[in-house]
């Protein structure tokens, strides 16, 4: 039976759904788009849900719902990211995207936020999966809000489409393990385990391997990343920074639990395979990368990259006689990713705004004609490849070292290698916005390119606005 304090416990979930569905009931009753409105709604609620968190951040663990849900401080401290990564898409928007309907907007992102503070702290199979599906489908409605664009849709439709094969794979794994254990508790599984672990067999593997194969379709590793550059590139802006953020981390915090909770006792079957997923992660993300002209495509396979960097964190949490330290390195370091990538983003858009472009030419001296943006994107730029004294540098800087610690030296050189390489491709925007001229016709409006903003598209849905 459900009591006072697990209801207290899970407060700041009720005020960010409750936030939501004010915000959808006020825009139903109002004839106006409150947008000013809507974004002080969210602001708000994000502030009560943080504040109300913030009192339980040196709790020890509680487990909630017959241990479906854990509170402790992995959980506060990632309800606490997850408000600000929603906060941050909200005020990007509110003024920016005038064909959306806002109140819709932020109701979806506030959904999606409360499914990543929910996986969070799951610790069970089902609360899982539920978690992660409610975090999912309102980004793949995000991806398509900009419906009146040919781009969006077609990302939109691939995002789902391979969204949900991984969820089918991540649930037919899930079934798996509960056939095999009879548990669908994450310490229960890990307790069923290793009588089973004594004479390993295909059905522990194949499960183990369906469970990992559905999360890295979620963190988006390679060979698993093919969704990623068509769905950020296609998606509007602001969306593309909140699921290169949010869904990330969440999914990370996912194959923490899982790893470090329900898979412990075959963790010698999950190390290989986490050293693989990393190591390629790192290598293809940054070569991919360097190929790119479009500024968004270039920021998702770098985020490739960055995910095979925390998965680096994890698999050297796995390794026998590791601390913790591994698991609060990935804290930080998804702190730090959070805010390089949305600032990051952010840039980007007010460029696109202005020249209705993302390719890396207009950005063509910027510098020279806008200062503040062209120096806030070269902070970004420069965290991300980890340049010292930024936050990214630390973060980098304390994975090489848990990695060290765990005797993976050849994966910390790798990820060392992997940096070098990404200098080219950030070191190239700043390049542009301090070295170049503008050119006339630079970042040439999108507009006049049929092939990604064809007005017959457009024309339809502009008439039906009007």
């Amino acid at each position: 039976m459900m009591t006072r304090t697990e209801l207290t416990l899970l407060v700041p979930e009720i005020i960010v759904v409750a936030v939501a569905a004010a915000i959808l009931l006020v825009s139903v009753v109002s004839k106006r788009d409150n947008r000013w409105l809507t974004l002080m709604l969210g602001i708000a609620g994000a502030l009560a849900a943080g504040a109300f968190s913030l009192q339980y951040l040196d709790i020890d663990p509680t487990p909630i719902f017959s241990g479906q849900l854990t509170i402790d401080r992995f959980t506060v401290f990632l309800r606490l990211v997850f408000l600000l990564v929603a906060v941050a898409t909200l005020v990007l928007t509110v003024d920016q995207l005038e064909r959306i309907p806002f109140a819709e907007f932020a109701a979806t992102v506030l959904f999606s936020t409360v499914g990543m503070m929910l996986l969070a702290g799951a610790t069970d199979l089902i609360m899982i999966f539920i978690a992660v599906e409610l975090m999912a489908i309102p980004v793949y409605v995000l991806t398509a809000f900009t419906r009146f664009r040919r781009i969006s849709t077609e990302a939109a439709i691939k995002y789902f489409t391979l969204g949900a094969f991984a969820t089918a794979v991540l649930a037919y794994g899930m079934a798996w393990t509960y056939g095999l254990t009879g548990q669908t508790g994450l310490k229960a599984i890990a307790d069923s385990l290793p009588a089973i672990v004594d004479a390993p067999d295909i059905e522990v593997l194949l499960a183990l391997g369906l469970v990992l194969v559905g999360m890295a379709f979620k963190v988006a590793v390679v060979p698993f990343h093919v969704w990623s550059p068509d769905a950020y590139d296609g998606a509007p802006t602001p969306v593309s920074a909140f699921m290169s953020v949010g869904p990330k981390i969440g999914a990370m915090a996912m194959l923490v639990r899982m790893v470090g909770m329900a898979f412990e006792p075959v963790s010698a079957n999950i190390q290989v395979l986490l050293y693989v997923l990393a190591a390629a992660s790192i290598i293809g993300g940054n070569i991919w990368a360097v190929q790119q002209s479009n500024i968004k495509r270039m920021l998702a396979y770098s985020s490739i990259a960055h995910s095979g960097y925390m998965l680096a964190g994890i698999a050297a949490a796995t390794v026998a006689g590791a601390d913790d330290r591994p698991f609060y390195t990935l804290l930080y370091y998804g702190v730090a990713y959070a805010l390089m990538n949305i600032g990051a983003f952010a840039v980007v858009f007010v460029m696109e705004k202005r020249t209705d472009s993302v390719e890396i030419s207009a950005f063509r001296g910027l510098a020279q004609t806008s200062w503040m943006p062209a120096v806030m994107m070269t902070i970004f730029m420069l965290s991300l490849l980890g340049m010292p004294p930024l936050a990214g540098f630390f973060g980098k800087l304390f994975i090489i070292q848990a990695l060290v610690g765990a005797d993976l030296g050849w994966l910390a050189v790798i990820l060392v290698v992997g940096s070098v390489v990404s200098a080219y491709y950030y070191l190239r925007v700043v390049v542009y916005m301090f070295m170049r001229n503008p050119e006339e016709g630079a970042g040439r409006r999108r507009s006049k390119t049929p092939t990604r903003w064809p007005r017959s598209a457009l024309q339809p849905e502009l008439e039906g606005l009007r």
